[in-house]
């Protein structure tokens, strides 16, 4: 099911310091769309409030044109699933156990689990090339295969909207691109629209349908890997000289950085 996803006139931040300064975007459906800038410029600010993990100081953040504070948490929780960064793995926890918290919001308070809760879990473990750790305990997993049980989570959730906040963050470059593979499997197969914040610009490229460029807490540019990024917005998002080439493999684009000793 498609839902459009808007913010309009955001202004968002922690306690005084305000982040986010007049952030009005909407999310392509269907897609896969990522946040791109540089550290610090307010891309996972902008993920959270769209997530409604931090509410916004001035504006709002509209699901099918309905303020996302008022929709009720469960209600939301079945449509919107959140991987966060660095989340805190539950002491003692198994696999299956973890990926069975996805459906809480498909629950009542006083049903048990049903069919469709159990095949929702085996999906997201199969999906997720897990199925086989499924009563290890998390701890004795490594770090490319614990991401791997988030993620299974939030798709056991079944949600039609995905947030991932850095969902590569301290994985070397195999576990980067599988983890990337299987999300654009979820995007290809189901139709979720999905969301993430990357650092790796060229990953960024060759898998996101459409990018949003952040630079001090400000939209500066939007679109489709081929259509902005240049040698120009690289360096005016990250500070970096660069040539921007077409990528061989994925016929997106390449940058090159350029350093003081290569020029």
């Amino acid at each position: 099911m498609s839902h459009t996803l808007q913010t309009k006139n955001l202004h968002s931040g922690y306690d005084q310091n305000l982040i986010l300064k007049d952030v009005s975007l909407s999310i392509p459906e269907n897609k896969i769309s990522i946040i791109i800038g540089s550290n610090g410029c307010g891309k996972s600010t902008l993920l959270k409030t769209m997530a409604r993990l931090l509410k916004p100081t001035k504006g709002d953040v509209y699901l099918d044109n309905k303020s996302i504070y008022e929709i009720p948490s469960k209600k939301l929780a079945r449509m919107v699933g959140l991987l966060p960064q660095s989340p805190i793995v539950p002491e003692g926890i198994t696999v299956a156990d973890l990926v069975g918290r996805g459906r809480f919001p498909h629950q009542s308070m006083f049903s048990s689990w049903s069919k469709k809760d159990y095949e929702a879990v085996a999906t997201a473990l199969d999906m997720m090339n897990i199925a086989e750790f499924s009563d290890r305990h998390i701890d004795e997993l490594s770090g490319g295969q614990r991401q791997r049980v988030w993620i299974a989570m939030a798709l056991a959730q079944q949600t039609d909207i995905l947030f991932l906040d850095e969902p590569t963050t301290y994985l070397d470059i195999t576990y980067q691109v599988e983890i990337l593979d299987l999300l654009k499997d979820l995007n290809v197969k189901y139709g979720t629209t999905i969301v993430m914040v990357l650092h790796d610009i060229n990953l960024s490229a060759r898998y996101a349908d459409y990018l949003f460029a952040v630079k001090n807490g400000k939209l500066i540019a939007e679109g489709a890997p081929n259509d902005i990024v240049t040698s120009e917005l690289i360096k005016e998002t990250f500070n970096l000289d660069c040539q921007v080439i077409n990528d061989p493999i994925s016929n997106t684009p390449l940058v090159l950085p350029i350093s003081r000793y290569h020029k």
